[in-house]
Parts: structure tokens; C-alpha cells; sequence
């Protein structure tokens, strides 16, 4: 243990785990690289297992298991009323506190708490840090207060002022986040707020890179969800088959029915469009370096990790205007375009003829010196000794 060491709760919103191995992985990744750097990490995943209707067969779940040399609790709880959010927020909390008690976990024990995402990590932060004076800082990456803000109810834009309020420090992993945010909830000066953009894993920077000089495969990762906006993808698609029919595009995400692609893009040449589910780490990094060319279509992007890890690999990128993706993307390393089809579709043709231009070891350069591990650790143990 290094003399600098700290002991650290990560309480998350989300969390891998085996039904759903992929959720919350930049919080493992982060917890991973916590641990690497000397730290002690346990995580705490609270959340709600749904509605007070169609959970009402499953009202409760925890787990407790030492992961990767990490603590790991687990606390599911369904809604004990239907509509009053605050009353389950609060009744949550309490079943969080139960099944450390009963897991012998002690909030003593812990320097720093360190939350993801404010519905349930940073509420449940929020109360720990109240009733035991333990300082915490706060990541926000919901896309939801920047796509579909309407989804919060006034109970819920009070809670997450007080939320923000509370921290010691509010953590936003791209400028777009963070001015969107600031602008949405009307926040008061006296928050204190950083960037931190999310960490790649060490393994993107190992893998070597492999380019072909005529670009044709195509890799696109994300669950079929409006924020996601593959229709536009699609719509974009059919332009390019048109001029380039040996292109072929992957689309990596749960949800994706090609069946419905054909009753919805009858034009659509399927012959060249491969679908596949949801991926480990690992796996869709094998997956990624065997594709030329990255894509979003996103509406909104916090961040897009994706993006940045494909960028480790060498991958230039052809991305909608969607916020965070700005962060990432330079003239050097893709193209971004207005969310249209026709814009989109010449993006991807512009990719395409230009791709020569694309210096793949100078892509994943600029991507280490950004988004390195090391690069983030140093920013955030900085963080945390300011906090403290």
C-alpha cells in the first residue's frame, strides 16, 4: 500500500455485471485503474430494478463479491410506492445502509467518496457524506439532462441541485456536459466543477494497429436508441452503398432487428450490414481493430468512449455534431458533420477519398496524451487532494 494511498468508495449508477456485462464499464475501468495506482477501492451500485408496477414479483436484490481485487455491493430495490420519486430515493438509501451493515461494510473506514452519475450514485453520496462527514465528489455523465430533460421530474431537479450543492467538486467529462448542465439546472456560482474526461483502457494502446489503405469496413457501437439516431446512420448508408457498394458496415448494440431494417430501409443492401450484441471490453476491442473507420450518429454524446478508445487503435472517425464528441475529435483525427443524412453520407464519402490523410500512430498519440490512464490519474489524484 503506497504511503499516498487512499481508501475509496465509488458508489455508481452503473455497474458490469453478468445480466449485463457492459453497463457502467468506463465505472470498472475506473475503479481498475484506481486500484492499479494504489488505491483501495470498493464500489457501491444502487439502483432500481423499475417501476413499482412491473417490479412488483421482485421488490429487492443484493449481492455482495470481491471483483478484480474490488469490493463490490450490489442493492436493487424496487419502488415502495408508485410516483413519489423522493420516497424511493429514500427508501433506496436505507436499504443501501442495510446491506452494508449486513456485509460488514463501515463507512469509517472510507477517505473520499467518489460518485457516477446522480440517480442513484450521487443521491446515495450525497446522504452518506451528510451523515458521516466524509467529503464527496461527484461525476455526472446522463446524456438524459442534455437529450430528453423532460424525463426529470421537479422532484428530481431538486435533488440533483442539492446533489451538485453538496460536493466538494462536480466532475463533467466533456466541455459540451458541462456548459450543457450549467445552462439546464441554472446553477449556482458556488459549485465547484472540473473536466475529467473518461480514461482508455491500457489494453486499447497495446493492441497493434493494422491499416488498410483503402478504407471498408465501418464499425458503429451503440444500443438501437433514439439518442443513438440510427436512422440517420442508415439513411446516410444507403447514399454511400450507392457510390461504394464493397463497403461494409458493423453495428455493435442490443435492440437491432434486421427484420425491421428491411420493412423500415426496403433500400438498404443488408448483404453488407453485420450485427452484433452488446460486447466485453475485451471482445470489442478485437472487433475494433479489424475495422478502418469508426462512426457516430449520435443526437447527444456526453463523451462517446467509444469513439476515444477506436481513436487508442489508430481509428480515424466520422461523427455527427453531438457535443462531447468535440473533445475527441481534431482535424487530424476525423471529421465531424451537421446531423443529416446528406452531411453525414458526404462525412463518411469525404473519409473514404481522404483517407490516406489519416496518420494512424499520430491518431492513437494524441489519443494517450489525452486519455492515457496515467494522464487521468494524475488529473484526479490532484482532484481528490484538493477535495480533501
Amino acid at each position: 500500500m503506497r504511503d499516498n494511498s487512499l481508501n475509496i468508495l465509488l458508489i455508481a449508477s452503473w455497474y458490469p455485471s453478468k445480466e449485463n456485462p457492459t453497463a457502467g464499464s468506463f465505472v470498472q475501468e475506473q475503479a481498475h485503474m484506481l486500484r492499479d495506482f494504489g488505491h483501495q477501492v470498493t464500489v457501491i451500485h444502487p439502483f432500481m430494478l423499475g417501476t413499482f408496477v412491473n417490479a412488483f414479483k421482485k421488490r429487492s436484490y443484493n449481492s455482495f463479491s470481491e471483483e478484480y481485487g474490488i469490493r463490490v455491493l450490489r442493492v436493487g430495490v424496487a419502488p415502495p410506492l408508485p410516483f413519489f420519486r423522493g420516497i424511493s430515493y429514500a427508501y433506496c438509501f436505507q436499504r443501501v445502509r442495510n446491506a452494508m451493515k449486513n456485509y460488514g461494510l463501515r463507512m469509517q473506514e472510507f477517505t473520499i467518496i467518489h460518485s457516477h452519475a446522480a440517480f442513484m450514485g450521487g443521491y446515495i453520496a450525497m446522504k452518506f457524506s451528510q451523515y458521516h462527514g466524509i467529503p464527496f465528489l461527484h461525476t455526472e455523465h446522463a446524456s438524459g439532462l442534455h437529450f430528453n430533460p423532460k424525463q426529470y421530474t421537479s422532484t428530481d431537479m431538486r435533488v440533483l441541485h442539492k446533489i451538485y450543492s453538496n460536493a466538494r467538486n462536480v466532475l463533467f467529462v466533456s466541455r459540451y456536459s458541462l456548459s450543457s448542465t450549467l445552462k439546464n439546472l441554472k446553477l449556482a456560482d458556488s459549485v465547484r466543477y472540473d473536466l475529467l474526461p473518461n480514461a482508455i483502457d491500457n489494453s486499447f494502446f497495446e493492441e497493434p494497429i493494422i491499416r488498410d489503405s483503402v478504407p471498408t469496413n465501418f464499425l458503429m457501437v451503440g444500443d438501437f436508441l433514439p439518442v443513438k439516431n440510427h436512422e440517420l446512420l442508415f439513411q446516410a448508408w444507403i447514399i454511400v452503398q450507392d457510390k461504394y457498394p464493397v463497403v461494409n458496415l458493423t453495428i455493435i448494440g442490443d435492440g437491432i432487428d434486421k427484420i425491421e431494417l428491411i420493412k423500415r430501409f426496403p433500400s438498404l443492401n443488408l448483404d453488407t450490414v453485420t450485427v452484433l450484441p452488446r460486447l466485453n471490453r475485451a471482445k470489442l476491442r478485437k472487433v475494433m481493430s479489424t475495422h478502418e473507420v469508426i462512426l457516430s450518429s449520435s443526437i447527444v454524446e456526453t463523451f462517446g468512449l467509444s469513439i476515444a478508445e477506436a481513436q487508442a487503435l489508430g481509428i480515424p472517425a466520422v461523427v455527427t455534431n453531438s457535443g462531447g464528441v468535440r473533445d475527441i475529435i481534431t482535424l487530424e483525427t476525423g471529421i465531424i458533420t451537421e446531423p443529416s443524412a446528406s452531411a453525414y453520407a458526404e462525412g463518411i464519402l469525404q473519409m473514404i477519398q481522404s483517407y490516406h490523410a489519416y496518420d494512424s500512430i499520430r491518431i492513437r498519440q494524441l489519443a494517450s496524451q489525452r486519455f492515457a490512464s496515467e494522464v487521468i490519474m494524475n488529473q484526479l489524484n490532484s482532484i481528490y487532494q484538493q477535495v480533501l
